[in-house]
């Protein structure tokens, strides 16, 4: 372990020694997960030390906390102390979230949300006394995270504006995929393969190579995947044929019909055909329906990614007021719904913009968090956004660029250029919803996999 911790910087290698001097503080003779947190407290300057300053965790508050439910030892401690079990799974699930999030080095950030994986260890039960829950927690290092805090002072123009926080999708989605794989790896043990059957019709490119890494994503996180490629002139019955085969296939735990299908086919009925215990993107009527009541079942792909991204960046949406632009099946419509519903997750005040509404200008710079999902390149301009505003773009839009080889670029349905002057927070295209749309579908395969496991 000790040519691990020199990964470690400086705070973070302070906090580990302050995390010492706190359980001999108290006369205890080990340093637990409690310590650990007074450690990040008692630091003061870095990530970890910000995030908890906002959350009003301040040193002697959580002292107090700490000798109210543990309490002093009796005597003065001697010698070497060690690290409990459950502070020794914080320290490696320290390293795992740094690879996460794509980092070599090991800072405060990564110590604070290897701790708040650690659920009950004695400092979960310390943020929990004092009002803070550990998604909460979370969230709030990852805001800070995600505006590219580091352990080191960045020194600041003096009057410098500063452009929206770009939120990124690639870093949030890796610690997803983890997850999905952390779920898979469990399932192993049990001699269970989660499964996930991927499904196109024809040649479009785009789809093809979309597919295609899905089924990449999939095997990283320890999922079976087979694509099941049929031809631009399969007919209806041939798809539903394939379709209720897969619903019977025992190595599939999830299916996904790649979209848009050809015009050919009526894609409800195909969509309608799909096992509701096996639909990995939620797509099915069962599966709407539950979760317009606010029943458990898997979420479309995309929306869930927003909400995800909305927690994970420090911008939850209870209480805010959120604005949708486009009413689609498989984005506005069940993102409303999500965030409409009555939970921690949610409760926001939901307005649904579409092609019908009027001044649409109007509704969109009342938004607190507007998500913008209307497959129109460049649509939400800077004028269309309330200043401080959180800004989600699911747009997907190609349009002509001669300067690239290719001829053509990809752009969401925001200017981000312009928009990026007026809100606090953006996601960009791409990099932003696209790479979340991913990771959950192979959070919802998992899922499905632990539901049929335990009906087995």
């Amino acid at each position: 372990m000790a040519d691990r911790f020199d990964q470690f910087t400086e705070r973070a290698r302070r906090v580990l020694a302050l995390a010492q001097e706190e359980a001999l503080r108290f006369n205890h003779n080990y340093i637990g997960t409690e310590h650990l947190l007074l450690g990040l407290v008692r630091e003061g300057e870095g990530v970890a030390a910000q995030a908890l300053a906002h959350l009003g965790l301040e040193l002697t508050k959580v002292r107090n906390e700490v000798e109210h439910f543990v309490g002093r030892g009796d005597r003065a401690v001697m010698g070497e102390i060690k690290l409990t079990p459950r502070a020794k799974k914080t320290i490696e699930l320290t390293f795992e979230e740094a690879r996460t999030l794509g980092q070599h080095h090991i800072g405060t950030e990564h110590l604070i949300l290897g701790l708040t994986k650690v659920d009950d260890g004695r400092a979960a039960r310390v943020f929990k006394n004092l009002g803070v829950s550990l998604d909460d927690a979370r969230a709030e290092v990852m805001r800070l995270v995600t505006r590219r805090a580091t352990d080191e002072p960045v020194a600041r123009r003096p009057g410098a504006r500063e452009p929206a926080i770009v939120i990124d999708g690639k870093a949030i989605a890796a610690q997803v995929r983890e997850e999905a794989k952390q779920r898979s790896d469990k399932l192993h043990e049990r001699g269970i393969t989660p499964g996930l059957a991927l499904v196109l019709v024809g040649e479009n490119p785009s789809s093809l190579s979309y597919v295609r890494s899905k089924g990449d994503a999939a095997e990283q996180a320890g999922i079976y995947s087979d694509m099941f490629h049929l031809p631009e002139n399969t007919g209806q019955q041939t798809l539903l044929s394939r379709i209720l085969d897969l619903n019977e296939d025992g190595r599939f735990h999830g299916i996904l019909v790649q979209l848009p299908l050809p015009k050919k086919l009526d894609e409800h009925a195909i969509i309608n055909a799909i096992d509701p215990q096996k639909d990995a993107d939620g797509v099915t009527p069962m599966n709407l329906g539950r979760l317009l009541r606010g029943e458990p079942s898997p979420w479309p792909a995309t929306p869930a990614g927003i909400v995800e991204l909305l927690h994970r960046s420090g911008h939850p949406p209870n209480g805010k007021h959120v604005v949708v632009c486009g009413r689609s099946n498989i984005v506005g419509k069940p993102v409303a719904a999500i965030l409409m519903q009555k939970n921690e997750r949610a409760n926001a005040t939901v307005t649904l913009c579409h092609t019908g509404t009027p001044d649409l200008a109007t509704f969109t710079r009342q938004a607190d968090i507007l998500i913008a999902a209307m497959g129109s390149p460049n649509a939400i301009t800077a004028a269309m956004v309330k200043p401080g505003a959180v800004v989600i773009d699911v747009g997907n839009n190609w349009i002509e660029d001669e300067t690239r080889q290719s001829g053509r670029r990809l752009v969401g349905d925001v200017d981000f250029e312009g928009v990026r002057q007026v809100a606090s927070a953006i996601t960009p295209v791409p990099g932003g919803v696209g790479p979340m749309t991913v990771a959950m579908l192979l959070s919802n395969t998992a899922m499905l996999a632990e539901q049929q496991a335990g009906r087995h």
